[in-house]
């Protein structure tokens, strides 16, 4: 039996979770969201992904063509953010999606110009901003340009404050990303077992010689800390996103 389960997790047909080891039919837990159904476990999702769940049927409409990284195989995402314009149960809203799965989501010159062109882009149109992070942080392999985009999109919240923005932190957000515009948006979320921060728990034991507690950087203990404004599960996602575009809408 064990070696069947084998064969079946290889081939894609079951899942085994994470957190409580359930095994899974993926075509169910596809079905759920991604989310366990025993243990409310959360997976990382892709750009796609993300989009399918959250937007409109047939409504997302993406407002820059992809940069193509030739180190990339083919088939794979372009790059690690995915932006455009969408309804959320018929709100209309400008969206941006980071996707873990390109080199941990991080931030690069690509990424960058597309988060400071999707901020100018909403408010020229007068449209609310919905930011999915989930990212390693900066993209150290471009070195200075990597870091460069910490303040670049600081800099275009501060020029576009006057538009709505909504971020949704997902496992994992943490590094020069939750250092720079994720943390300056007017409404924080979090999914359930996100981990948000800067530096990673083994660099700050290491660092500040001290021991860190277990939920250290958990979103749980983040909303009782203030950093953020409340947990969503997935499921509630879209109304929850829906009734804040409501909201800023009768600004």
């Amino acid at each position: 039996m064990t070696d069947i389960l084998e064969i079946a997790k290889k081939d894609g047909r079951w899942t085994e979770c994470p957190k409580c080891s359930e095994i899974v039919i993926t075509e169910k837990l596809r079905q759920n969201l991604w989310v366990c159904q025993h243990c409310g476990y959360h997976f990382r999702v892709n750009a796609p992904t993300r989009i399918e769940m959250t937007c409109d049927e047939g409504s997302f409409v993406e407002s820059m063509p992809p940069v193509r990284d030739q180190e990339e195989t083919a088939g794979s995402h372009d790059e690690a953010i995915t932006c455009g314009r969408a309804r959320i149960m018929g709100r209309e809203c400008a969206i941006g999606v980071m996707d873990f799965f390109h080199k941990g989501g991080s931030m690069g010159a690509a990424v960058g110009e597309a988060i400071v062109s999707l901020m100018q882009a909403a408010s020229r149109k007068r449209l609310p901003i919905v930011m999915f992070c989930a990212s390693g942080g900066v993209r150290v392999q471009e070195g200075i340009w990597g870091l460069f985009q910490m303040l670049r999109t600081v800099h275009a919240r501060t020029r576009t404050s006057d538009t709505p923005m909504i971020t949704v932190f997902t496992d994992p957000t943490t590094g020069g990303v939750t250092a720079s515009f994720a943390a300056l948006a007017d409404v924080m979320i979090a999914e359930p077992g996100s981990r948000i921060g800067f530096a990673g728990p083994r660099v700050i034991e290491a660092t500040m010689s001290c021991t860190l507690p277990e939920d250290f950087q958990d979103a749980s203990r983040l909303v009782k800390a203030g950093l953020i404004d409340m947990i969503v599960h997935r499921h509630k996602m879209r109304e929850t996103l829906a009734f804040f575009l409501e909201w800023f809408s009768r600004d």
